[in-house]
């Protein structure tokens, strides 16, 4: 797709230095040529600014003179990430969907599918189901009894979203997610251990995206939810009964055990754990590798194992790295 550069400004709400021009594609400063857009956030990119042949490069507000530097156009831009991510949309919009239920296909006659939705041949629609309008069903797809996936939806091959389970709008799932698997429900008898019936559900709320091979474990009884526009990562393990809030970003890796709460707009690191039945607060922000056991107060940046506030974990790391001072004979006063 090919845009103006002041039609780019316009919708950042970016300032333009130099001229206008026409470009179709983002790259980085060392690979971009003409017709390319680069973007240029930190200093130590400025010798390749310098030398880039982009037709103009994104560079923070707060960074002006950086333009200088500049052998083409720039777009002055507050917030680089986020004028980043709204130019890749520009440049790079969704793909148009060709509605229809393709040729190899199992649709059951009892399913809705909207005459806009698309179904690709070897996926699969079972009894009761919905899908909505503009939504993508890749080949390999499973979705079982009575579920309800909602318009506009993407998901990925090999996607399994189980019975009953509850898809919002615009919601992504990418290659190989499963939604709606057992829970790992175990009670232990004196035969061994026996599996607790896992006969809830699952509700993915408007604008999720989860991320490669993730789970989402349907609940013990009532439902496992995810809260409207949550993004989370690839192999990411959400088990029964979580309730993760509205705008939280989970990073590759986490494991939330059974009955976990994680509030609004919380920020999780890759690998990161959460124990049963633990509360996380609104806009907490969970380390990389932590493992948290006790309930974390909202706003509260926690890291390690057990995760405790991120600078009682640095002094910690501190006094563990720092060389250990030898008391030599005569500090200690030690008598020939």
């Amino acid at each position: 797709m090919t845009v103006s550069l002041s039609a780019i400004a316009q919708q950042l709400g970016a300032e333009l230095k130099g001229s206008d021009a026409q470009v179709s594609a983002m790259a980085t400063l060392a690979e971009a040529c003409g017709g390319d857009l680069s973007l240029c956030l930190d200093r130590r990119h400025l010798s390749a600014l310098r030398q880039t042949r982009a037709a103009a490069v994104l560079i923070p507000a707060a960074r002006a003179s950086w333009a200088e530097e500049a052998p083409g156009s720039v777009l002055l831009v507050k917030e680089p990430r986020l004028a980043m991510a709204q130019t890749l949309a520009i440049l790079y919009p969704p793909a148009l969907i060709k509605p229809g239920v393709c040729p190899g296909a199992l649709v059951d006659a009892s399913a809705e599918v909207h005459a806009q939705a698309r179904i690709e041949p070897g996926a699969c629609v079972g009894p009761g189901t919905i899908v909505g309008a503009g939504t993508l069903v890749e080949s390999g797809v499973v979705l079982g009894p009575e579920v309800v996936v909602g318009a506009a939806c993407r998901l990925g091959a090999n996607c399994v979203v189980r019975k009953g389970c509850r898809l919002g709008d615009r919601v992504h799932l990418a290659s190989g997610v499963v939604i709606g698997a057992r829970g790992f429900g175990v009670a232990v008898g004196p035969d061994g251990p026996l599996s607790i019936p896992q006969v809830g559900t699952v509700v993915i709320e408007d604008d999720v995206e989860i991320g490669a091979n993730s789970t989402v474990d349907r609940a013990t009884l009532g439902v496992t939810r995810i809260g409207r526009g949550s993004k989370i990562d690839n192999l990411v393990q959400v088990g029964h009964n979580v309730q993760i809030g509205k705008h939280v970003l989970i990073a590759a890796q986490v494991g939330l055990a059974g009955s976990v709460e994680i509030g609004d707009a919380v920020v999780m690191g890759g690998q990161a754990g959460v124990a049963d039945h633990v509360k996380v607060g609104a806009r907490a922000q969970i380390g990389g590798k932590a493992g948290v056991t006790s309930a974390v107060a909202a706003g509260e940046r926690v890291a390690g194992f057990p995760a405790i506030p991120v600078r009682q974990w640095l002094r910690q790391q501190w006094r563990l790295r720092k060389p250990a001072k030898h008391k030599t004979a005569s500090n200690q006063g030690e008598k020939k």
